[in-house]
C-alpha cells in the first residue's frame, strides 16, 4: 500500500523555484517520527539499519533517507506492523496527518527544507495523536463535546 508519493506533490501545484525534495519533506518527517517510535519496516532494518538509526537520532536528514532508500514513496514496506496500523488511519484518506501538518507548517510547505521545520513541535503533534488515538476526522468529530459541534 502506498500512503504518499513526493511525485504527487512536485508534479502538482508546486512552486517552480523549489527543489523536488521539498515535495517529500512532510513525508520524510513522518517517516523520521515513525523510526523514532521503533516502527521501521523490516526491509530497512535489513538493508540500511545504520541509516535508520541515524535518521532516528537526527544524524541523517530524513529527506535524504526518504529519497535514497524509499524512492520518494511512503509505503507499507517502510513501516512495521504497528507503524502501518497507525499510518493506515492517520495518513489514510480520512486521516488527519496532512491537516495537522498544514496547521503547523502551511507557510513552509514545499518552500523550505526539512531543517527549517520545527521537528519538536511536529513530533509533539504526532505524539498527541498516538496517545489520544484520534487519527481521523471522524474520530475527531466524535471526540468533540456536543456544545462544540455547532
Amino acid at each position: 500500500m502506498k500512503y504518499d508519493d513526493a511525485n504527487w506533490h512536485y508534479n502538482g501545484e508546486f512552486p517552480s523555484e523549489s527543489p523536488r525534495e521539498f515535495g517529500g519533506t512532510h513525508i520524510a518527517l513522518f517517516l523520521k517520527w515513525c523510526f523514532m517510535q521503533g516502527w521501521a519496516g523490516q526491509f530497512h532494518l535489513d538493508e540500511a539499519p545504520r541509516d535508520v538509526q541515524r535518521v532516528a537520532e537526527g544524524d541523517l536528514a530524513a529527506t535524504e533517507f526518504f529519497f535514497e532508500h524509499c524512492d520518494g514513496k511512503l509505503t507499507d514496506e517502510d513501516l512495521s506492523a504497528e507503524g502501518n496500523n497507525f499510518a493506515e488511519q492517520y495518513y489514510g484518506d480520512d486521516g488527519l496527518y496532512l491537516t495537522d501538518f498544514a496547521d503547523n507548517f502551511a507557510q513552509q510547505m514545499y518552500v523550505e527544507p526539512e531543517e527549517a521545520h520545527d521537528f519538536t513541535t511536529f513530533a509533539s503533534v504526532l505524539d498527541t495523536r498516538l496517545k489520544t488515538g484520534i487519527l481521523t476526522e471522524q474520530q475527531a468529530k466524535a471526540a468533540r463535546p456536543w456544545w462544540k459541534l455547532f
